[in-house]
C-alpha cells in the first residue's frame, strides 16, 4: 500500500469529520515514510512531555493530551485569547507493515516525532532447479 493510499485511510483531515467540540483541539500532524518508517510529526507547542500520550493498540495510534491555560495570569487580565486550550485526542489506523515494537517518541521545540518501524518483508527466495 502507497503511503498516499495508507494516508486515506487513517483518519480524516480536518476539516471533515474531525471536527472538534467545544473545549477539544487538533494538533496539526505531518505523516511521511522512508523505506525503513512511518514518521508522524505533530505540532504541540508549549507542552511538555508530561502532558502528551502516545500510544499504539490494536493495530491503531492513539495521541492524547492536554493544554491548559496559564493559571498565574488573571482571567480579567487577558485583552485576547488565540490560542486553543484544552484536550485532544486523535488516532491513526496503522498499516501491517510496521513493526508495533519499534516505536519512539521524541519531543523537542514544540514538536512531537513519532517514529514506527516497518516489519522485515520477506525477500523472494532463489530456488535452484536439480537435473535428475
Amino acid at each position: 500500500m502507497t503511503i498516499v493510499r495508507w494516508w486515506e485511510t487513517i483518519g480524516y483531515p480536518m476539516g471533515q469529520a474531525e471536527q472538534p467540540a467545544a473545549g477539544t483541539w487538533y494538533p496539526a500532524v505531518d505523516i511521511y515514510e522512508t523505506g525503513t518508517e512511518i514518521v508522524l510529526q505533530v505540532e504541540v507547542p508549549g507542552m511538555t512531555r508530561e502532558q502528551v500520550n502516545v500510544e499504539v493498540d490494536d493495530g491503531t495510534l492513539h495521541l492524547r493530551g492536554e493544554r491548559k491555560i496559564e493559571k498565574d495570569v488573571k482571567e480579567e487580565s487577558y485583552h485576547r485569547v488565540e490560542r486553543v486550550y484544552g484536550s485532544f485526542h486523535r488516532s491513526f489506523g496503522l498499516p501491517d507493515t510496521v513493526d508495533t515494537d519499534k516505536v519512539r517518541a521524541e519531543l523537542k521545540d514544540g514538536m512531537l516525532e513519532i517514529r514506527i518501524g516497518k516489519r522485515e518483508q520477506a525477500k523472494p527466495k532463489q530456488i535452484q532447479v536439480g537435473i535428475n
